[in-house]
């Protein structure tokens, strides 16, 4: 009965937004954030204990680790939650390598989110979010022209 009054939250990958400019020093680790929406449908609040994350770019793994903050999720609601990550230079610069190569750029974020619940204790939802796109068809979109 208590497992019954625990509806699972749904967590899913909304964006990933550059927050450093990697021109102003090249060398130093790209900022990004990662913002989850999770889905709250118990009538009752619950806090993210954790995040963990891994995006991979083509066969690259760029950025991986833990982000530890308590955030609170309102009662039957949807809360943006967000993550810093950085990435370094260098795996950005592997991965555009090998994708070039093939003309194709594939991504992926992959991780979970840990839920303090009142009942069940820490309760982890996975989330998941892939894709690609064409690096040279973002170029000529921007007016560099390839024939």
């Amino acid at each position: 009965m208590v497992k019954d009054a625990f509806k699972t939250p749904k967590v899913r990958v909304i964006d990933v937004a550059l927050t450093s400019n990697p021109l102003a020093d090249p060398g130093k680790p790209w900022d990004f954030t990662l913002h989850l929406e999770v889905d709250n449908r118990n009538d009752y609040p619950l806090s993210v204990s954790y995040v963990a994350y891994s995006a991979i770019v083509g066969r690259e793994t760029i950025a991986g680790g833990e982000h530890l903050e308590d955030i609170r999720l309102g009662a039957s609601g949807l809360t943006v939650v967000k993550v810093p990550l950085s990435i370094r230079p260098e795996s950005i610069v592997n991965a555009a390598r090998d994708s070039l190569l093939g003309r194709s750029v594939t991504y992926e974020f992959n991780g979970s989110v840990g839920l303090r619940t009142p009942v069940v204790g820490v309760v982890r939802i996975p989330f998941s979010k892939t894709g690609g796109f064409d690096p040279a068809e973002i170029l000529k979109r921007k007016g560099f022209g390839f024939n």
